[in-house]
């Protein structure tokens, strides 16, 4: 039985080998899309615009060929410039020659597009800012006690001189954060128009992430600002209670002297009523919660 379905398999793969290799020996007819490349450049010049990113090739070839296409990878079409600079415009069929993986084993039938338009332009460079293009979602009762830091900030770009002009800044890839209880350091990749080179093509993204809590600041002294020299500008009460929130850690680092609070002259002097809002200047990344009081009374005295 063990003999029997040895000499079927065998015959089975004789088969098949045999079917594949006349497949193979056919001629066939395929129409593949491979990239534009160009040559021949002149030094400190590149390609500004072109007219088409890749062409469509009809070609025929023996079945082992087009094989060997598939396992090898699809090419790339070059276009030689000559080193001419400025607007130019060539028929694609006289590169034909010039890219010997097709001549050397297959017929090119047809070519789309016929025709190629293209620009020649000086390379230039510059400096530009990167932005994240970020989407955050905290874990609830949590947030930012950081400004978001992306390093490097600025990368240094190159390409034709006109397209330059049109990039002021670069912007990573749309990148979502969601349930975020900690620290953030991640790596995401720099969007990169096309026709630019970059020194740089990821940039790291960071930034604190704390538990917010509430902190009360008792007996905050209010200062008063701006008063003439023969004038006088008394509180009542002098000092207030401030309620912040903000970073768990962040705030158990702040002490009354973190904060301020003043009511200045001229702003008394245009108050209509007997009592004034001080105003409060707190930390980055705090909100202000309470204050007791809002209001204090105030008279102006003069000498």
């Amino acid at each position: 039985m063990k003999k029997q379905i040895l000499k079927i398999s065998l015959i089975i793969l004789f088969s098949c080998g045999l079917w594949i290799s006349v497949s193979l020996s056919e001629t066939y007819i395929s129409t593949i899309e491979v990239p534009v490349t160009f040559t021949d450049l002149p030094k400190n010049y590149s390609i500004g615009y072109s007219s088409a990113e890749t062409v469509l090739l009809q070609i025929k070839g023996r079945g082992w060929e087009f094989a060997n296409l598939s396992i090898t990878g699809k090419k790339h079409f070059d276009v030689s410039v000559h080193r001419r600079i400025g607007k130019l415009k060539n028929d694609l069929k006289n590169f034909i020659e010039a890219n010997n993986w097709l001549t050397s084993t297959f017929q090119v039938i047809e070519i789309a597009p016929s025709q190629i338009e293209y620009s020649v332009e000086r390379v230039g460079s510059k400096l530009v800012p990167i932005v994240g293009d970020l989407k955050i979602e905290f874990k609830e009762g949590y947030g930012p006690t950081s400004l978001v830091k992306i390093d490097p900030d600025k990368i240094e770009i190159t390409g034709p001189s006109n397209l330059l002009q049109t990039i002021d800044t670069l912007k990573t890839l749309h990148h979502s954060l969601s349930g975020i209880s900690n620290n953030v350091r991640t790596e995401i990749p720099i969007y990169i128009p096309d026709g630019i080179n970059v020194t740089e093509k990821n940039c790291t993204v960071e930034f604190e992430v704390q538990k917010i809590v509430d902190k009360t600041f008792e007996s905050l002294f209010v200062e008063t600002r701006n008063v003439p020299e023969n004038k006088e500008l008394n509180l009542s009460p002098v000092k207030i209670n401030v309620v912040l929130r903000g970073g768990i850690n962040k705030l158990g680092r702040l002490t009354n002297d973190s904060l301020s609070a003043f009511v200045d002259y001229w702003k008394a002097l245009k108050e209509t009523g007997k009592t004034i809002e001080p105003v409060i200047q707190i930390p980055p990344f705090t909100s202000l919660v309470n204050v007791h009081p809002k209001k204090l009374e105030y008279i102006i005295k003069q000498y």
